[in-house]
């Protein structure tokens, strides 16, 4: 391989830029995880509740969405499993399945199980360690 090569390869390695939607109902949570997205470049709105995510999810088009489990109006996986119908729905005219990563306190192999059956990609344990959301982003 060549030194042109080297160059080209490398500069195909940017990051993604992203529109991410995170939902945490715990303000210091929220504030950095979104402070962390907005550093590494990306374009981040939020949510408290399911509710509102879901409100927002119909509104706009995100990349990801990090989905807390436990909120107050609509809890995570009751907004994932209607996030998913909605985008059945829209298949046919933009056929693009949104990432979303669970960010929980609790991920015991059975709440596992269940953020993958509500349509969950992938899931983290909090404190979100923010260079293994970043990987995940990129995937």
């Amino acid at each position: 391989m060549d030194q042109n090569q080297t160059i080209n390869d490398s500069a195909g390695l940017e990051p993604k830029k992203l529109a991410i939607l995170v939902v945490e109902d715990n303000a210091i949570n929220l504030r950095l995880i979104t402070a962390a997205l907005t550093r590494a470049g990306h374009q981040v709105d939020s949510a408290t509740d399911g509710q509102i995510a879901l409100d927002k999810f119909k509104a706009n088009a995100y990349d990801a969405i990090l989905m807390d489990i436990m909120m107050p109006v609509m809890d995570g996986l009751t907004a994932t499993t209607e996030i998913r119908k909605i985008e059945a729905g829209r298949a046919a005219d933009q056929g693009k399945r949104v990432k979303i990563i669970a960010i929980t306190a609790n991920a015991f192999e059975d709440d596992r199980t269940k953020f993958f059956e509500s349509g969950m990609d992938f899931y983290m344990n909090k404190p979100i360690e923010i260079e293994e959301l970043n990987r995940i982003l990129q995937l």
